[in-house]
């Protein structure tokens, strides 16, 4: 049984609402904290140092999911989520005090809504087609400590991620006729995560940085995380962030979902610091 780009599965986030309730509260990437000491900003700094980033990524996501019994392939690329794409927002804040104590906060949603054929192919030689909306949200909450080796900084992380998903579905036989009236699924789950990042500035105005991750909740038996980049400084107040991101998580709540998939692509950003 597959779900692949003509097919359809992707989860993925909700809960849009969360994101505003952090805007008051949160603040900003310790990179532009690295940035501004780069460049003789530290004297004057204030004791916290907050940014604000939105960024986009390139995603491809690839795997396999069990949803109520039914084994699904993931296969989905950029090009697929562009033409499916209903709603999407992709937002971090961090902020850290004396350039030692920090927090971050990472939140992307996604809402994707499509059509697919053949997406089961082993029922009785029936074959299905379906209108499926799916609506993913992963929120991202770390502290860390930073350690200063002069050229560059280290920050040890603890936090959490956590998935929400929210599927709907309608399933047609070939002639149009419907085989459920519909299929509605949400399930949420939280892993916790422990890494470290490594920042070091290139020269006044490119850093270097890289973090990873890694934990386990109590239906995912492993997560992890990478994100490496380099981030340019385009004026005094904001940068530009490139790099590239991955995510792996497999999870199973063994009732009516698994969820073994590898997300990764290309991210860009842009950061206004304060």
């Amino acid at each position: 049984m597959e779900l692949n780009k003509e097919g359809f599965m992707k989860r993925s986030p909700a809960l849009l609402v969360v994101f505003n309730a952090f805007l008051f509260t949160l603040v900003g990437v310790t990179s532009h904290t690295a940035l501004a000491e780069g460049q003789g900003n530290s004297i004057n700094a204030p004791a916290w140092q907050n940014s604000v980033e939105i960024y986009g990524m390139a995603l491809n996501i690839r795997g396999d999911t069990t949803l109520l019994d039914q084994n699904l392939e993931v296969n989905v690329d950029p090009k697929f989520i562009l033409d499916t794409l209903e709603m999407t927002a992709m937002v971090r804040f961090e902020s850290i005090y004396d350039n030692q104590w920090g927090y971050y906060i990472d939140y992307s949603f996604m809402k994707l809504n499509g059509e697919t054929n053949n997406v089961l192919d082993n029922t009785n030689n029936l074959v299905l087609k379906g209108d499926i909306d799916i609506r993913q949200g992963v929120l991202e909450a770390k502290g860390f400590k930073r350690y200063d080796y002069g050229d560059s900084t280290l920050d040890c992380m603890v936090g959490l991620r956590w998935w929400d998903n929210d599927i709907d579905m309608q399933l047609y036989r070939k002639d149009n006729n419907a085989i459920f009236s519909d299929i509605n699924f949400e399930d949420d789950w939280i892993d916790f995560v422990v890494g470290v990042r490594w920042i070091k500035p290139i020269n006044q105005d490119w850093l270097f940085y890289i973090s990873a991750d890694a934990g386990m909740g109590s239906d995912t038996d492993f997560t992890t995380a990478i994100q490496t980049g380099a981030r340019y400084q385009i004026n005094s107040w904001s940068d530009l962030n490139l790099a590239y991101k991955s995510t792996w998580v497999d999870y199973d709540n063994e009732d009516n979902f698994a969820y073994d998939t590898a997300s990764q692509g290309f991210l860009i950003g842009w950061a206004a610091y304060f």
